[in-house]
């Protein structure tokens, strides 16, 4: 959709006037003409997304050409500009498709602020395109962007969708999930599909002072503190037509909170030691693994800023959501591992699937990595040895809450009349062993049982399921 700018008026002074202003402010791409005729002309061609009309122009009205825009170029947004303040013209103009009606004498800060609305309108308008588009698609258009993202599941290809629906805009994105879901390579493909020309700049917010934040992100002047012996850029200067992506955001401290609210809600920001406001051309894109809803109701994050950083939220889903996930990324994995240990192709076990899905990740896909570049490291035949695997996941097992001790079931729900023990290890046992699909060896493993029980343990439930 393009966003070049027509203004039409017959008045030279008025003409060169608007077009300064609007230069000024930024907008580069603006033209003007003063007569009617040619104007229909010039919109008809398709070459302009947005136009002022002046309503009294020779060789054609500004209603005459407003009519035929709105009939044969629906997507050019017209504003009406006007001598005349009287109400039933005026909405004349918007019954035909005007999108805004201004009356003259304007001032610059009245055409800037109609602008504003109507650029601000046509933006919602191609994002709503775009997710229509990207809910209706089956497939990514932009795969190439999603590489350092490795996946097999539906759930994140619905993501991807969305992701590319929303990249062209200019709002904030909150990318949130747990620590290890791949949080900032989802913001460098926000990055890579928004189309701006400027650096990926990421600034970790976790554990940050507000002065060292406000140096980080804005800079300083020569002088500004003790120390400061040369002008420094902050890293929203280095973003420069770029994104601005501020990892942990949940943490940020509360002094803070309140000078990038101020950098989302103005475009401006101040370089320490300087009081004269810098503009901030940059798109920025926050994470956090914290529930920032929760952080809400305990006053540990303001309201206003959140609001302001979630126009677009991004929800990555746990590994453990999304387990057809696990032989994609194992491979690759392992892959990657053999390739900087400088040793040849390594086989999976069969047995790994089984171990793998039934582990809960709190770590998720940092987590998976890291336990298989050490399974890899440590085994020395020409198979994936699950030694190391089975170590270090029974001693997360090992390092888990005693339920008893915390109060909690752990989301176990008993009915009213309770198993007797028998029972319960009975259900155990049928339990592990479906999910090892059979394998007495993985289901002793799964349950902490030597192997010479689990094997009596099935047997005996094996026979006592056969009819008599």
């Amino acid at each position: 959709m393009n966003d070049r700018i027509l203004i039409v008026d017959d008045e030279a002074q008025f003409l060169r006037s608007a077009q300064l202003a609007l230069r000024i402010a930024g907008h580069v791409d603006v033209d003007t003409c003063a007569h009617g005729s040619e104007a229909l002309e010039i919109l008809r061609r398709g070459g302009h997304g947005i136009a002022f009309l002046d309503l009294q122009l020779p060789g054609s009205t500004g209603l005459e050409i407003l009519e035929a825009v709105s009939r044969e170029r629906p997507e050019i947004s017209v504003c009406m500009v006007t001598a005349m303040s009287d109400v039933p013209t005026a909405v004349e103009c918007m019954r035909r498709g005007a999108a805004d009606y201004l009356v003259k004498p304007v001032s610059n800060e009245q055409y800037l602020g109609s602008l504003r609305r109507i650029l601000e309108a046509r933006l919602l308008r191609r994002e709503a395109e775009s997710l229509k588009r990207g809910i209706l698609s089956e497939e990514s258009d932009f795969p190439e962007a999603f590489e350092r993202i490795l996946t097999a599941s539906p759930k994140m290809g619905k993501i991807f969708r969305y992701v590319e629906a929303i990249a062209p805009s200019r709002l904030p994105v909150l990318v949130s999930g747990e620590t290890g879901t791949g949080k900032e390579a989802m913001a460098r493909a926000v990055h890579d599909l928004s189309g701006r020309k400027g650096a990926f700049v990421v600034v970790n917010a976790a554990g940050v002072d507000d002065h060292l934040f406000s140096d980080t992100l804005f800079g300083h002047l020569r002088g500004a503190f003790t120390g400061a012996d040369r002008e420094r850029k902050g890293m929203v200067e280095e973003a420069a037509g770029g994104t601005l992506f501020l990892d942990e955001i949940g943490d940020l401290r509360a002094e803070s909170q309140v000078k990038l609210l101020r950098l989302l809600q103005e475009g401006t920001y101040h370089p320490l030691g300087s009081d004269r406001p810098k503009s901030a051309d940059v798109r920025v894109v926050a994470a956090t693994h914290r529930d920032l809803s929760a952080s809400l109701r305990e006053n540990l994050f303001r309201a206003d800023l959140y609001y302001r950083l979630q126009p677009h939220e991004v929800r990555l889903p746990a590994l453990r959501e999304r387990t057809e996930d696990l032989p994609v990324l194992a491979r690759a994995f392992v892959e990657e591992a053999c390739r900087q240990f400088g040793r040849t192709a390594i086989q999976l076990p069969p047995e790994l699937w089984t171990l793998l899905s039934n582990h809960g990740w709190p770590g998720n896909v940092r987590e998976l990595k890291g336990l298989l570049f050490d399974a890899v490291g440590r085994s020395l035949g020409p198979v994936l040895s699950l030694e190391p695997l089975k170590e270090r996941l029974a001693l997360e097992r090992g390092g888990r809450q005693d339920p008893s001790k915390s109060g909690s079931t752990a989301g176990l729900e008993f009915p009213d009349v309770l198993p007797t023990l028998k029972e319960m290890e009975d259900l155990l046992v049928r339990e592990a062993l479906r999910r090892t699909r059979g394998n007495r060896s993985q289901a002793a493993d799964l349950v902490g049982m030597a192997r010479q029980t689990m094997v009596r343990k099935a047997k005996e439930l094996d026979q006592g399921d056969t009819p008599n």
